[in-house]
């Protein structure tokens, strides 16, 4: 049969924090990501629990300490799984502060509650809401078409087995609390992180 002649070039292990800032006449935004593998490996399945749980909705971590809490923060959200799903990406956190806040503000806030979740195990009931909306969200694309057959081409291209489909909320209900800390601990790291900031150059 035919084999794949296409070379893979695997990055190398971060060895420090990495920091770009860009100077534009913009409103202030940041984006902090974490290095992280791929699906189908089972800690990608853990990123998307970890998502829902930070970013989703407004009984999110986030948006509950920083939108309306501490008022540090315009808006906030994350994605599992920057630039795509072929090869080893990153969990990212998108920001903007709230005036007067600034960034190093917002930043320090957002790691402080991505510490919480090394240190302080979930709750079931918030275990349960996270893999309730994202069986919520699986079901609802599994009713549209277009939806489907993306997912479908999705798992195909990216694991060869379109049959992931039928795994993978099997694969969400099994995560456990230890398992949200363990992911915690292991890539929220600083050696790990790279944070962007985009900002004008009077506000630095």
């Amino acid at each position: 049969g035919q084999t794949n002649s296409d070379p893979v070039t695997t990055e190398q292990p971060q060895l420090g924090e990495r920091r770009i800032n860009i100077n534009y006449e913009a409103n202030p935004r940041l984006i902090i990501g974490y290095h992280k593998p791929s699906f189908p490996a089972h800690d990608d399945y853990i990123f998307d629990v970890v998502q829902t749980i930070l970013t989703d909705g407004r009984t999110s971590r986030l948006y509950k300490s920083l939108i309306e809490g501490k008022a540090i923060a315009e808006s906030i959200s994350a994605s599992n799984g920057l630039p795509g799903a072929r090869y080893p990406n990153l969990f990212s956190i998108y920001a903007s502060p709230r005036h007067p806040h600034s960034l190093p503000e917002l930043e320090k806030a957002i790691v402080g509650e991505l510490e919480r979740l090394k240190s302080d195990p979930i709750t079931t009931q918030e275990l349960d809401r996270a893999k309730n909306t994202l069986r919520a969200d699986f079901i609802k694309s599994l009713d549209s078409n277009t939806e489907l057959a993306g997912m479908l081409s999705y798992f195909e291209t990216i694991a060869g087995d379109y049959r992931y489909i039928i795994k993978h909320m099997k694969m969400i209900d099994k995560i456990t609390s230890q398992d949200i800390q363990r992911v915690a601990n292991k890539y929220f790291i600083d050696i790990n992180k790279t944070v962007a900031t985009l900002q004008s150059s009077s506000e630095k």
